[in-house]
């Protein structure tokens, strides 16, 4: 786990602490403080599930939401799995006669959030069955929450943070009924329109009858072909008019190698709406960029492309770094719309090159950038991580923003089996000492 990352978990388990702490005796302090921290942490990832243009315009997109919902999903597990362990239920708890159902609701919760998180982890699981099992999360946060409010609990009606645990029930459960009512929208029928598929991929546009919902260039929807319980995959909108979208997309796993074999003309599909917050900046009073895409990453800045107009404004670097020009697919139209732009300025680098992309070729492209550019990054890992080092090798400092779609973040076989043997013996500790509590009451 990054530092960053633990350190903002280390300091959730210490507000959450720090909220209890006055109201509790010393020896349920961890416990509640766990507690409290699994509660708003699940409530937190369902927030950010229901996907609030305000939540998301404050995390800056879809993408750095699903970031903090992985680790605000450890952060649950982590605070179930402590406080099942060393919370003592003691207390009149609100309503008497269903504090016992409040201690059991709080064992299958703890119990499903267990199976789900170890679910949500593995890339084994197919993808469909991965997203479908995200649907129980909101069971278990009920469950969750009428433990919370219900057990035989020190905590008292009223109390600082009984209130926080009952406004995190409520947004929780809100967030939940907001996703239900967000899976039971329909979304927009189109009909593939063209199809030209090139090595690795292929460029899609599909046609509405109606006019579709306006997108900004940089922005994503998801695809799913016009089926019954059919799976949504978010893709980068590649450009489109009012009535069309456009979509270059790359075989990269079991559901986009079907799609490229199997599209063709006149099928139908559903299309969600245009979000996120990677928005290149495409009028005249835009700073001066340099946008660097690799491969299919060219998605965005097609969009950005075709909605320039040519103009004397800041200038705007486009590195496009490609395996070949077969594999580029779409990098013929790149060039033609770049001769249209004079405030446009392409580098092509292909493998095939003799220098190819090294840091020294790009550190000379970048010096010729002036003071406050702004970088926006689409494409693998590798070419992030070099364009970040060397952006602060040549003393840059203007933002760098960029998108990961790793929504999943699971873990291969490989990384299970190293994480597999320490996790294995703390459950089993775990088991053993809930079952010894539970012998003695």
């Amino acid at each position: 786990m990054p530092r960053k990352t633990l350190l903002r978990v280390a300091g959730l388990i210490a507000v959450h602490i720090a909220l209890v702490a006055p109201f509790v005796p010393l020896s349920g302090i961890l416990p509640a403080g766990l507690g409290a921290l699994s509660m708003t942490a699940m409530a937190a990832s369902l927030v950010l599930a229901a996907r609030w243009r305000l939540v998301d315009r404050l995390t800056g997109g879809p993408d750095k939401s699903y970031g903090a919902h992985r680790w605000l999903g450890i952060c649950a597990l982590g605070g179930a799995l402590g406080h099942w362990a060393l919370a003592d239920f003691s207390g009149p708890g609100l309503v008497p006669f269903l504090a016992d159902g409040g201690e059991g609701a709080g064992t299958i919760a703890a119990t499903g959030l267990i199976v789900m998180t170890a679910a949500a982890m593995v890339r084994a699981i197919p993808y469909h069955l991965w997203k479908a099992s995200h649907m129980v999360m909101g069971p278990i946060f009920v469950l969750g929450a009428f433990h919370t409010l219900f057990v035989a609990s020190p905590l008292s009606l009223g109390t600082l943070p009984w209130a926080v645990m009952a406004l995190a029930s409520v947004l929780g459960c809100l967030a939940w009924a907001q996703t239900l009512w967000r899976k039971a929208t329909p979304s927009r029928l189109v009909r593939v329109a063209s199809v030209e598929r090139f090595e690795g991929g292929v460029d899609v546009t599909l046609r509405a009858e109606a006019p579709l919902p306006r997108f900004r260039p940089g922005q994503f929807s998801t695809l799913a072909w016009n089926e019954a319980r059919a799976e949504a995959h978010p893709f980068t909108i590649a450009g489109g008019t009012e009535t069309e979208r456009r979509f270059v997309i790359r075989a990269a796993g079991d559901w986009t190698d079907a799609f490229m074999r199997d599209v063709t003309e006149g099928d139908q599909m559903r299309l969600g709406r245009g979000v996120g917050r990677f928005l290149p900046q495409t009028g005249r009073a835009r700073s001066e960029q340099v946008w660097v895409a690799g491969g299919v990453g060219i998605t965005p800045f097609l969009a950005a492309l075709e909605k320039m107009e040519p103009d004397q404004g800041p200038r705007v670097t486009l590195l496009y770094y490609i395996r070949s020009r077969e594999s580029a697919g779409v990098l013929c139209d790149v060039e033609r719309r770049v001769l249209q732009l004079p405030q446009v300025h392409l580098h092509a680098i292909c493998d095939a090159d003799v220098a190819g992309l090294n840091p020294d070729r790009l550190a000379d492209i970048l010096r010729e950038t002036g003071d406050g550019t702004q970088v926006y990054l689409c494409g693998p890992e590798g070419l992030k991580n070099m364009i970040v080092a060397t952006w602060a090798a040549v003393g840059k400092s203007g933002r760098i923003h960029s998108e990961r779609f790793d929504f999943r973040g699971a873990y291969g076989l490989s990384e299970l089996i190293y994480l597999g043997k320490p996790m294995v013996t703390a459950a089993s500790d775990l088991i053993a000492r809930q079952r010894t509590r539970l012998a003695g009451s």
